[in-house]
């Protein structure tokens, strides 16, 4: 399909386009960008329904894979693209659709891990997506704190992998409340995941970068990652990589 050019920064649809670099204009416009050649090409190739339209900095950029593609394609000057490129790729960014995501309940539970996330740094809640495709986590459930999974950063850090996964949203971290299946916390201090049997279903919950788990918080396991001396915590996403991963041995997966 023969690419549209947008040359101007009044032009209407290039200003819908730069609100999509923030989590209020994904929201407003179920859009996001993706960015990175090899990450736009698995979309392209695996996930073609959410796939809008195709950025680039000249029409050279669009190569031949892209150029044979029914999406709408758009080219703009290298001064107006680099405000859509937050990341400098100065490579093509495609255009995902971002579907409403599912109101998660304490009902239906599929066997294994139903991972929750409340962390407010995207690029904490991207490399967790990224973790949980890794090892086969089939739900992630976005408490209310936690960052949009389709910002810029989050993406760059999950890829693909946010399409691997099914996305749920949750209750704010303080008011979640888990009956049916085992809770698995992580915190510091808790007793040594590598000693914990995990049960078929469970949930997994890690707390806020600082501030933690709530008081309120009372039920569930606590466990935690051994560290040595001096080192009070692990970034967040790294634990969550760190348990998923104990979870797969313990099952006999690897």
């Amino acid at each position: 399909m023969k690419p549209k050019e947008i040359r101007s920064e009044s032009n209407p649809f290039f200003k819908k386009l730069q609100k999509l670099t923030s989590s209020r204009g994904i929201r407003k416009f179920s859009m996001a960008f993706l960015s990175g050649p090899k990450n736009v090409k698995e979309v392209l190739e695996e996930f073609p329904s959410v796939c809008i339209g195709i950025i680039c900095p000249s029409i050279e950029d669009l190569g031949p894979e892209l150029w044979d593609t029914e999406l709408p394609s758009y080219v703009l000057p290298p001064a107006l693209f680099g405000r859509l490129d937050v990341h400098n790729t100065k490579k093509p960014l495609l255009i995902v659709r971002v579907a409403p995501f599912d109101e998660w309940s304490d009902v239906h539970w599929p066997r294994g891990c139903t991972l929750f996330l409340p962390f407010q740094d995207p690029a904490n809640v991207g490399a967790a997506i990224r973790s949980a495709a890794a090892f086969g986590v089939k739900r992630v459930v976005l408490l209310k704190e936690a960052a949009h999974p389709f910002h810029p950063k989050s993406l760059r850090a999950a890829g693909s992998s946010v399409f691997r996964v099914s996305l749920l949203q949750g209750p704010f971290l303080a008011d979640l409340v888990i009956h049916s299946v085992p809770l698995v916390v992580l915190c510091p201090g808790g007793r040594n995941i590598a000693t914990y049997s995990f049960p078929q279903s469970f949930a997994l919950l890690a707390g806020l970068e600082g501030p933690g788990l709530p008081k309120t918080l009372t039920r569930g396991e606590m466990m935690g990652i051994p560290m040595q001396p001096g080192v009070d915590f692990l970034n967040a996403a790294l634990s969550v990589g760190i348990a998923l991963y104990q979870w797969r041995v313990s099952m006999g997966r690897f």
